[in-house]
């Protein structure tokens, strides 16, 4: 279906305008607030990119703002990257979204709660209780941290994923035209600061990103059911059987669970290196880490040394949650 000049202005009117002026120096409040006098041409703008499906390098104009992680950051590492996009940009991704979430619980597992309703933080709590009960059947869980997990996506492996699962060739010539076309100024003491371009990665800011990442992620959950299917010697969590869970998502955050035993956690570490070589997305070391039950403590150090993992602790007076 076409793209119609009442969904864009339906697009434009539903974005929080509060948010700062973008490169362009406009604000959404400025939009809706001139409608009148602008309306006729930004729709008409929008509607000629997804007429050529070719976006003005102005258009895709992108400022970062480091954020501090700390109080008193001292190296690069200690800020994180947020990319400010163009209003019309983001008219033009919100309208890429909305139609992309019509569909979205069709294509992804019920065990992604990133944007499929759900209730996948109470399922993590029941999943974890009794771990500290000798007396219930070993079970771990390995808590994945992805490396910078927007900044390594492979742009042909989103392109892949999207043919995957079925996106008609125009919308996928709209979603990579936006994803791979931004120019780059960073923005330091309020000014924009150098110029360059991206060679992958999701912006993070940008509205199509985060629904792109459960799709990409959905892969790894494709692979994970694939190596069951083919090894026969993976066990489930106890409490998970009868569901065939083996995965929680939400969004960038990964639980992955199952019997504490060697077969089960190499089926996992095999499925997070293959994802690897196919997607850029690897698994940090340093900040995953295997929550093993109490029941499971004899058979630690076998499971730590199949994946170079660190060990985890379950928060004594807290439930979990995403970090």
């Amino acid at each position: 279906m076409p793209v119609s000049p009442d969904e864009i202005k339906q697009a434009i009117f539903d974005i929080d305008e509060t948010k700062a002026p973008r490169p362009d120096g406009y604000s959404l409040g400025f939009f809706k607030a001139a409608w009148l006098v602008v309306g006729r041409e930004v729709t008409q703008a929008i509607l000629e990119f997804f007429s050529t499906g070719r976006l003005l390098k102005q258009v895709n104009a992108t400022l970062i703002s480091l954020i501090p992680k700390v109080s008193t950051p001292t190296v690069v590492g200690e800020f994180r990257p947020i990319s400010c996009c163009n209003v019309l940009y983001k008219v033009i991704t919100k309208v890429l979204v909305q139609r992309m979430r019509s569909i979205l619980d069709k294509l992804i597992s019920p065990s992604q709660n990133a944007f499929v309703p759900g209730d996948n933080i109470l399922l993590a709590q029941e999943l974890f209780s009794g771990y500290n009960q000798r007396h219930l059947p070993p079970r771990c869980a390995l808590k994945v941290d992805l490396r910078k997990a927007y900044d390594t996506v492979e742009w042909d492996f989103l392109h892949a994923v999207l043919t995957l699962f079925g996106f008609r060739e125009q919308f996928i010539l709209w979603i990579v035209e936006c994803v791979t076309t931004p120019s780059y100024s960073v923005c330091l003491n309020g000014s924009p600061h150098g110029f360059f371009r991206g060679a992958r990665r999701l912006r993070q800011g940008d509205p199509m990103s985060p629904y792109l990442f459960v799709l990409v992620m959905e892969v790894l959950s494709l692979i994970v059911q694939q190596l069951i299917d083919q090894d026969g010697g993976f066990s489930y969590n106890w409490r998970c059987g009868a569901m065939h869970l083996f995965q929680l998502g939400f969004a960038d955050d990964l639980l992955l669970f199952s019997k504490a035993d060697t077969t089960s956690v190499l089926v996992f570490k095999r499925a997070l290196t293959v994802f690897a070589d196919l997607s850029g997305l690897h698994a940090n070391l340093h900040k995953s880490h295997l929550i093993l039950s109490r029941s499971a403590t004899p058979l630690r150090d076998d499971l730590l040394a199949a994946l170079d993992f660190q060990e985890g602790h379950l928060p004594r007076y807290h439930s979990w949650h995403p970090s």
